[in-house]
């Protein structure tokens, strides 16, 4: 599809002429297509206290190196949560529609583009970008930048307009291992390079979503020739020769019948090495820089995840339970990470008390789990962690809304689980709150 200054212009003149509704436009190929987004800004303090002090013993062997208390108490603005996007759809007969979206984070508190030395932006579309086809009877297939069926069907309720992203976010606890500081074990995913299938509605409520997702070669776990430009439009980076495939398979099944939603999903990281990444760098079997530390390993990353959903009048309560297990195969080395696993489970009330008023609270807890070296001791001593947020929500209108968070993120003597944007030690709680205003357009 091909859309002329003027039709772009028209649209963004329209949103802003009105942003209380999508701004439509029809383009010269005969798509519909709308512009929309929202706008996050909240301003944030942080604080940490209570990390483990150094030379305590009794810890996990996973434990990373102990320091005194590393958040520095401090103001922040922050806006994750902002985005703008185009998204449209044309009828293409027989039932079917073509369909796509672009959608793009905005650095709404400083006006930041990061550009590569040529001068082009190194990344347009990082929040869900596709294009597929949609049918009625047969579902939507969609290739792009996605969510993954593992992060859409969890967390459903989300905490007042948020999912992701957030120091109040589930993810900081329920997602990730509370050792080490790489994003490489979280199961809370938007996938490159993805393939993506969704089942019509069957049965009066009953959907199902798989996903297959490749890496790019600028991924951590993965290496390669990265001339062609892949991570950032124009760059030129040469990396090791290519010796790993990171790819995602990711499928759920959604049930939904009157007050009740219940849904079931699965996830499995194909070397991306969640354990070894996170693990003190004598337990790895893949190094911090993405290159190769032994060729010969290989992993399997594995979460399942439980959730559901009850309304009763306007208040809602979901529960979500999860299962994570990190696995490495092959080792062959002494002292280095085969096995973890871990349980986490998340209690979240959303009321409605009038068509103003909101109020959320949520309680999330990791257990410490169980681990396995190649022929050494493994303990899981302090890998314990929870989170407590609560935050309430007044609507001046459908679309905009003042808000209040409040979060307390407790780690166990050898969890850095984390909700900032500072890395913790060891041991070291977070206490943040905030307030902003949301507008949705």
């Amino acid at each position: 599809m091909k859309l002329n200054r003027k039709a772009m212009v028209l649209a963004v003149g329209a949103a802003l002429a009105a942003p209380s509704a999508y701004a439509q436009i029809k383009s010269p190929a005969g798509s519909d297509w709308e512009f929309y987004g929202k706008f996050y800004p909240e301003e944030t303090h942080l604080h940490g206290d209570g990390a483990t002090a150094p030379g305590t013993t009794g810890l996990s062997t996973l434990t990373g190196s102990l320091g005194g208390n590393q958040i520095i108490p401090r103001w922040e603005m922050q806006i994750s949560n902002s985005y703008v996007g185009f998204r449209g759809s044309k009828d293409v007969g027989r039932g079917t529609k073509g369909i796509w979206q672009l959608e793009q984070s905005v650095p709404l508190d400083e006006g930041v583009v990061t550009a590569n030395s040529a001068g082009f932006i190194s990344t347009f579309g990082n929040r869900n970008s596709f294009v597929g086809l949609t049918n009625n009877e047969w579902g939507t297939f969609r290739a792009g930048n996605m969510d993954t069926p593992y992060k859409e069907y969890g967390n459903i309720l989300g905490f007042l307009g948020v999912n992701s992203g957030n120091f109040v976010s589930q993810s900081n606890v329920l997602q990730k291992v509370g050792f080490g500081t790489s994003s490489a074990s979280s199961f809370n995913l938007r996938r490159p390079n993805a393939l993506d299938f969704t089942s019509p509605t069957i049965l009066g409520g009953l959907q199902t979503k798989v996903q297959y997702s490749r890496g790019n070669p600028s991924d951590t776990t993965g290496t390669g020739d990265n001339s062609s430009g892949n991570s950032a439009v124009g760059q030129s980076q040469t990396i090791s020769p290519v010796k790993r495939d990171p790819r995602v398979a990711s499928w759920g099944v959604k049930w939904e019948q009157g007050p009740l939603l219940v849904a079931f999903a699965q996830e499995a990281h194909f070397d991306l090495f969640g354990g070894s990444l996170n693990s003190p760098s004598a337990r790895r079997n893949q190094s911090a820089d993405g290159n190769t530390a032994d060729p010969s390993v290989s992993s399997k990353d594995v979460a399942n995840q439980l959730a559901a959903v009850y309304k009763i009048g306007n208040h809602s309560i979901e529960a979500d339970y999860v299962v994570k297990h990190y696995k490495e195969d092959n080792v062959t080395v002494n002292g280095r990470f085969q096995d973890y696993k871990n349980k986490a489970y998340m209690l979240l009330w959303e009321a409605r008390w009038t068509a103003a008023w909101r109020t959320a609270v949520h309680y999330i807890k990791s257990s410490a789990g169980s681990c396995t070296l190649l022929n050494t001791a493994c303990t899981t001593d302090g890998l314990e962690g929870h989170q407590l947020d609560v935050g309430v929500a007044y609507y001046l209108d459908p679309s905009l809304y003042i808000f209040g968070l409040y979060s307390k993120l407790t780690n166990s003597a050898a969890a850095v689980y984390n909700s900032s944007s500072q890395k913790p030690k060891p041991g070291e709680d977070i206490t943040q709150g905030g307030a902003g205003i949301a507008y949705t357009f």
